[in-house]
């Protein structure tokens, strides 16, 4: 069983799952990425104008598609064997996921359950952001710890698309 059968897990302030996805249920358009940790200024991992698509659907799937906006075309047929060291470049600056989500109005979260990633592992981990909307924008924030021990800050804010 994959655990997009088991997204039903949603808590809810209404009890009702279908009305807790609802808000985020569509296409979204990626404006910006950022980070920050305590100790360090603002970054922006995918470049100063990434791109990117979010998609909710309302039976509790989830696809994440980012990128930099910048990223050089590879220079052989791309669906050769890539040559040497081009593999390890083919990843950088991408973030793609699939799944499940559900959503939990009591801590005002929303939890990606990625499925298939690109980055192995993001698989089968729940993924915690918390949310707010404002008109047909959705800021997702998630804090982790880097390899120093930092708390870091993970700020995306997306558009709905039309």
């Amino acid at each position: 069983m994959h655990k997009l059968d088991q997204a039903k897990g949603d808590v809810m302030v209404t009890g009702d799952a279908a009305h807790a996805r609802s808000p985020f249920v569509g296409v979204w358009n990626l404006e910006s990425f950022t980070e920050q940790s305590k100790s360090s200024e603002e970054l922006n991992p995918l470049g100063a104008a990434p791109v990117g698509f979010l998609i909710y659907t309302a039976n509790g799937f989830v696809s994440a598609q980012l990128m930099r906006r910048d990223r050089k075309a590879l220079g052989t047929d791309p669906w050769a064997p890539a040559e040497s060291g081009q593999g390890a470049n083919l990843a950088n600056g991408y973030i793609p996921y699939c799944g499940a989500y559900a959503v939990d109005e009591e801590r005002g979260e929303v939890i990606h359950m990625p499925i298939v990633s690109l980055l192995p592992n993001l698989i089968n981990r729940n993924q915690h952001r918390s949310f707010t909307f404002e008109r047909d924008s959705l800021t997702l924030v998630t804090k982790q710890k880097d390899a120093s021990g930092s708390i870091v800050e993970s700020r995306l804010v997306w558009r709905r698309s039309h």
